[in-house]
C-alpha cells in the first residue's frame, strides 16, 4: 500500500496544455500514473499526451471519464479559483505545486478540502510520489524505489537527496510526500504522520525538516507515543544566522524553540534517530527499522 497515490487514482491535469502541463502528462504517465484529462478552458476538444482528452472545466472532466484527483499547473493568481473547483468536482486529492500562493489563499483553500473530505497537497512543494506505482509532481523518478519506509519533506531538493541516499543504500520509501515549505500547508506533518500511522505497508517513517515553524513539535508529539512507528529525522539550517530567511517562507527561525539546535534536542528526547547530516540519514533510518523489526518480534 501507500498513502493517498497509487494507480488506482484517476488523475485530471489543469492546466494540461501548458508547459509544465505538456511535460507532466508525459513524464507522469511514463511512471504509471493513470491520467485521463486534461482541464484547459479554450482548448477544450483537443488532446495533450496524443490521446489524453482535454475539457473546458473539472465538472465535465469528472463526469466524462470518473476523474477523482487533480494536480494544478495554472499561474499562482489562479490557483485558488482551480483548486476550488476540483473540491466542489468532487476530487479526493489534490496537488499544487506552485510557491508564491498567497497566503489567505491557502487557508481558504485548506477550510474548503477539510469541509469536502479532500485532500489537499501543496502549495511551494514538488507534490507526492508512491514509488513503483504513481507520481503526482514534478520530481525525478530515479531517485525512488519501492519498500516500507515514508518519507515527510518540507524541502523538495531535500527530499530527492534523501530518497536518492535511501535508494542507493537499497531501502526502499512507501510514499514520499512533499508538505511544501510555506507556514500554512495543505497537508501538515501531522497529519501526514497519521497516513503513514494508518498504512500497514509504511514500517518507519523519515522526516526531513527544516529551522522556522512548528511541524517538529508534531513529529516528536507523534514519536513519543508508544504506539508510534519509528522514525529518524534530518534537520536542515543548522548554520542559519539568527533572523534571516533561509530559501522557503517557514524557515525563519521567531524564537528559541524554532532554531535548529532546540530541535534535534526536542525529537531526540522523544525518541527519534536524528541524523547529523545528509550522509547520516541513511544509518538513522536503519535504526528506525531495526526498532521497528524489534517491536514486532516482541509482538509476535
Amino acid at each position: 500500500m501507500s498513502i493517498l497515490l497509487d494507480r488506482n487514482n484517476r488523475v485530471l491535469v489543469q492546466g494540461a496544455t501548458g508547459q509544465m502541463g505538456t511535460f507532466f502528462v508525459e513524464d507522469a504517465r511514463k511512471y504509471g500514473t493513470t491520467i485521463v484529462a486534461g482541464v484547459s478552458p479554450g482548448r477544450e476538444g483537443t488532446t495533450v499526451g496524443a490521446d489524453v482528452p482535454v475539457f473546458a472545466n473539472v465538472r465535465i472532466a469528472c463526469a466524462e471519464t470518473g476523474a477523482d484527483t487533480a494536480i494544478v499547473f495554472v499561474p499562482p493568481a489562479l490557483v485558488l479559483g482551480a483548486i476550488i473547483e476540483a473540491i466542489e468536482a468532487g476530487c479526493r486529492l489534490v496537488v499544487a505545486t506552485a510557491d508564491e500562493l498567497p497566503v489567505l489563499d491557502t487557508i481558504e483553500i485548506r477550510a474548503a478540502a477539510r469541509a469536502n473530505g479532500t485532500a489537499f497537497v501543496g502549495p511551494n512543494s514538488p507534490g507526492l510520489i508512491s514509488p513503483g506505482k504513481a507520481k503526482l509532481g514534478f520530481m525525478p523518478s530515479f531517485c525512488y524505489r519501492e519498500g516500507n519506509v515514508g518519507v515527510i519533506s518540507r524541502s523538495g531538493s531535500l527530499s530527492y537527496e534523501g530518497a536518492k541516499r535511501l535508494t542507493r543504500a537499497g531501502i526502499g520509501q512507501s510514499t514520499v510526500i512533499g508538505i511544501g515549505g510555506d507556514p500554512v500547508k495543505g497537508t501538515t506533518a501531522a497529519e501526514a504522520l497519521a497516513l503513514f500511522h494508518a498504512d500497514p505497508a509504511t514500517t518507519a517513517v523519515l522526516y526531513l525538516g527544516e529551522i522556522g515553524g512548528s511541524e517538529e513539535i508534531f513529529v516528536a508529539e507523534y514519536a513519543a507515543r508508544a504506539d508510534a512507528k519509528p522514525v529518524a529525522a534530518l534537520i536542515v539550517g543548522q548554520t542559519a544566522p539568527p533572523g534571516k530567511k533561509m530559501g522557503h517562507a517557514a524557515a525563519l527561525i521567531g524564537s528559541k524553540a524554532e532554531g535548529h539546535e532546540a530541535k534535534i534536542a526536542m525529537l531526540r528526547a522523544a525518541g527519534v534517530h536524528v541524523a547529523n547530516g545528509a550522509g547520516e540519514v541513511m544509518a538513522a533510518t536503519r535504526q528506525a527499522l531495526a526498532n521497528a523489526r524489534t517491536a514486532n518480534t516482541k509482538d509476535a
